[in-house]
């Protein structure tokens, strides 16, 4: 390093790892955001926008839900 400091990796940084844990987001993880999809419960939200934007966003999904789950 050029500051001096020698450099520390983490085996969670090392290049097998993130291979490894890649790999299991392909085969366990992708496959639900089309499960949620096909079943109409999934919402995507833009995340590379303002954290009060996002916010909003969010609560714009979710207080319809929660009203309509405390009338039951």
């Amino acid at each position: 390093c050029e500051c001096g400091v020698m450099l520390v990796q983490r085996k969670d940084d090392q290049e097998d790892t993130v291979k490894n844990r890649l790999s299991v987001y392909e085969k366990e993880t992708a496959p639900l955001i089309e499960y949620y999809k096909n079943k109409h419960l999934l919402v995507e939200i833009d995340a590379g926008v303002s954290l009060n934007l996002v916010s909003e966003k969010i609560e714009e999904v979710l207080l319809p839900s929660l009203s309509s789950s405390q009338l039951s």
